[in-house]
């Protein structure tokens, strides 16, 4: 393979609505490539999109027992032509080399992924944003390179060779889980993310976003493992972080901005990080509390790794 070819792809992007992200990967597709837009039913508004050449509009049909865009996701593996598969999302903006880029890499690492930074745009969400700084750049100072990263599902590629199982074992379980991440992490030995390699994605930043994207997190996690232990540890945290608030606020502050400074972070909201950790026991609280989240237009009661009921659509809030 030179420098001007690579390997044709099938590029999966579940959304409802033909916008940025699907024209910017629709003009980074080369001959041979294909954009699965992949929405839940015949009135999603992108379902009657006449779509540009190399481009196919799916209809995934409503989600039982898994999100939609799970569902979504496994509904496009069925039907990607290719041997190599890029998953994306539609909530964040691409440079013009990034499908190029991305697949790249994964040939010459096998599975590669970006990491998502998320930007908040509402006041309720920066406090959290320190936090996940901080454990992400310390998780790369652990993996020390590109190896040990996670298979994050809006911006990942890997070869159906990569797979331990089956497409049909892969497409199974997604229509039993609430994330796609860490259904993809079942079947992958490892994940190509270099440090540099980050995406920033936007999120609302909203009081009932941050909740609802939070225990959705945390409940996620709680299904796999028990969140008791990390409220221990939250509350420990925060304990000592009011006993001692004069050396903690100073340490957690300078370790937010070494944190952004790694990952190339030029935000402000380091300086949020002591508050921040003052309400870090909310975070596996809420898994703990609520078992319901809205996520896109859907609401979810989540009761176990494979016990998802599919509830009223609703927004956001």
């Amino acid at each position: 393979m030179d420098d001007h070819e690579r390997p044709s792809v099938s590029v999966i992007l579940p959304t409802r609505e033909w916008g940025v992200a699907c024209e910017q990967l629709s003009a980074q597709l080369a001959p041979g490539d294909e954009l699965l837009v992949v929405c839940d039913t015949d009135t999603d508004p992108v379902a009657a999109h006449d779509p540009p050449d190399r481009v196919r509009i799916l209809v995934a049909g409503e989600p039982a027992g898994c999100a939609a865009k799970a569902n979504a996701v496994a509904h496009g593996m069925e039907r990607a032509r290719n041997d190599r598969f890029v998953w994306a999302d539609d909530d964040y903006e691409r440079r013009s080399d990034w499908l190029d880029q991305l697949v790249r890499m994964g040939e010459a690492h096998g599975p590669a992924a970006f990491e998502p930074l998320l930007v908040s745009e509402g006041p309720w969400f920066k406090l959290l944003e320190p936090m996940l700084a901080t454990s992400y750049a310390l998780y790369d100072c652990y993996r020390d390179g590109g190896a040990g990263g996670y298979p994050w599902g809006g911006g990942v590629t890997f070869a159906r060779e990569d797979l331990q199982g089956s497409v049909d074992r892969l497409c199974g379980e997604l229509r039993q889980c609430i994330s796609d991440d860490n259904a993809l992490e079942n079947h992958l030995l490892d994940t190509h993310a270099p440090r540099d390699w980050s995406v920033r994605v936007p999120v609302p930043g909203t009081l009932g976003d941050t909740v609802n994207r939070v225990t959705r997190w945390m409940r996620a996690h709680h299904a796999r493992f028990d969140n008791t232990r990390n409220l221990a540890t939250a509350l420990l945290l925060t304990g000592l972080g009011l006993l001692f608030a004069p050396v903690v606020a100073p340490l957690v502050t300078v370790t937010a901005a070494l944190s952004y400074r790694r990952l190339g972070y030029d935000r402000w909201t380091f300086l949020l990080a002591y508050p921040g950790l003052l309400v870090l026991p909310v975070v596996p609280a809420l898994g703990l509390l609520f078992s319901e989240f809205t996520w896109g237009s859907r609401r979810y009661r989540l009761d176990g790794l494979y016990d998802i009921e599919v509830r009223d659509a609703e927004g956001d809030g």
